[in-house]
């Protein structure tokens, strides 16, 4: 009987060490380990960046783009200076973040942000496909949404990793 009674009392060093362990397991839920996958979203980083400075339409980079430097007779239109802001935002900024401090809420953010820019890159391909006159896709567009694609397919596998 007395082992009974005493095991519903806890010394406060035990005490002290459950609350320790507890906020231990908390902090490990809402974090990431992304082993590998970092290295290939820091290539995946470093491709957006390439592709950020190599022709989208004619002669012009995707920053000139971004900045509406063109000039109007390549019939750039919103699209892509959306995807180039969505891609810097989500794909540069977001995840190189969520790299830094490992949380979950991050990793889901970046797959939403990235999965969300692959769409808007396709749509800016086809704008730069359809627009009457002016010149296709570039280069660097098409690698742009290709390291946004595998950015945010490692991002799935991060942000569905948890136990």
């Amino acid at each position: 009987m007395s082992e009974s009674s005493t095991a519903g009392q806890e010394s406060p060093e035990l005490s002290a060490l459950r609350t320790e362990i507890d906020e231990a397991g908390q902090r490990a839920r809402r974090s990431f380990e992304p082993g590998h996958r970092t290295a290939v979203i820091g290539a995946g980083m470093l491709l957006l960046v390439l592709g950020m400075v190599l022709p989208w339409a004619g002669d012009s980079s995707g920053l000139d783009v971004l900045l509406s430097r063109v000039p109007p007779e390549l019939g750039v239109g919103i699209l892509p200076q959306v995807f180039a802001a969505t891609v810097l935002l989500f794909g540069l900024v977001v995840s190189g973040v969520a790299l830094a401090v490992r949380r979950w809420g991050l990793a889901w953010l970046s797959l939403i942000g990235c999965g969300h820019s692959i769409f808007e890159g396709m749509l800016a391909i086809w704008t730069r496909q359809t627009a009457p006159g002016a010149p296709g896709p570039g280069i660097g567009l098409l690698i742009t949404v290709v390291a946004i694609a595998v950015i945010t397919l490692q991002w799935v596998k991060i942000a569905w990793s948890r136990d």
